[in-house]
């Protein structure tokens, strides 16, 4: 059985990278070599160091979600090292290779309980989705009537996540009441054996044991934290954009930046999104008409700086396993 289970999965994984490469292809057809060379030629520096800084402030705002929830576990750097190694599998292999990564990371070297560090993970992503879906509820109601064919999925996403969003909060207000209420209506429905409906079950029976007033007061702070995330992602979003002269409307940057984001939770992607991303943003951009020749060389160009500034805070590693991990242990 667990033999099955492998070849299963990487044939899905074999099956994800040959959607990446296919996806990839379609852009470049959106182009041509000359066209990417000259987009390339004329990039600012003056946004792509704007960029660098960007990207570089990201990374340190994620670690401090992480540890908003480890910080009596963890110091901010421990957390930095495990979220810049997290960050690198997802960005240059797999997704869930990354959260692998991060939730044995915490358990071999900081000795945490692999549940403690899923619900840590769950916590920040629900952070993150309420920032998102706040930012789309408010984006999308102010370019309603550009996005024409988008208006009822766009609804039925909002509609969706607020489901995610009011499972927590029933969770955490009524506890284990509501979890033992939800597991009874799923056995009604006949799906409370489904793999993820029970890993989400469990995950909610896990939050609704945390003591109600400290999830609150420290949900507070994450998504205040998440909320600044993802406006400095949307800054990111508009500066990648000015590196090849795209100077588009803020609105619509919000927009897509925020549908962005949620394409990024699809169990599809492979080598931090390769393909799925690009593809994406061409069909959101075409409803602010914006021309694929335009925006396919730049798209290329903003992949490729990503690839680059991913490799960046991989500097940190050495440097921690060197100097600042041997410092924390003599400290303590």
């Amino acid at each position: 059985m667990p033999a099955r289970k492998n070849v299963a999965s990487s044939i899905w994984n074999v099956l994800k990278i040959v959607l990446a490469v296919g996806l990839v292809i379609f852009v470049f057809s959106k182009t041509d070599l000359t066209s990417f060379v000259s987009t390339l030629k004329n990039a600012s520096p003056f946004w792509f160091i704007i960029s660098g800084v960007l990207f570089f402030l990201l990374t340190l705002l994620k670690a401090l979600q992480y540890y908003v929830l480890m910080r009596n576990e963890l110091t901010y750097l421990q957390v930095l090292n495990v979220i810049i190694w997290q960050n690198a599998i997802s960005n240059f292999f797999l997704a869930g290779a990354g959260i692998i990564t991060y939730i044995t990371m915490a358990r071999m070297e900081h000795e945490m309980k692999i549940s403690r560090s899923v619900m840590i993970f769950l916590l920040t992503k629900v952070g993150d989705l309420t920032a998102i879906w706040l930012a789309l509820v408010i984006s999308s109601n102010l370019v309603w009537s550009q996005i024409g064919v988008l208006q009822i999925p766009i609804l039925i996403l909002l509609a969706a996540i607020g489901v995610v969003i009011l499972l927590f909060f029933f969770t955490v207000l009524f506890r284990q009441r509501f979890v033992s209420l939800l597991s009874r209506i799923l056995s009604w429905l006949k799906v409370s054996r489904v793999k993820f409906v029970e890993q989400v079950v469990l995950s909610l029976q896990s939050l609704a044991n945390i003591e109600q007033n400290k999830v609150l007061s420290t949900f507070s702070l994450l998504l205040l934290y998440s909320s600044i995330y993802l406006i400095v992602t949307i800054g990111w979003v508009y500066t990648n954009l000015a590196i090849f002269h795209l100077r588009l409307d803020i609105l619509a940057i919000v927009f897509v930046g925020a549908l962005m984001q949620i394409v990024s939770y699809l169990p599809l992607s492979v080598f931090g999104g390769l393909g799925i991303t690009e593809t994406s943003a061409l069909y959101f951009w075409s409803f602010f008409s914006v021309s694929h020749e335009r925006l396919a060389p730049a798209l290329i160009g903003i992949r490729v700086i990503f690839y680059l500034f991913s490799l960046i805070p991989l500097i940190y590693l050495p440097l921690y396993a060197a100097y600042l991990k041997p410092r924390e242990r003599t400290a303590k």
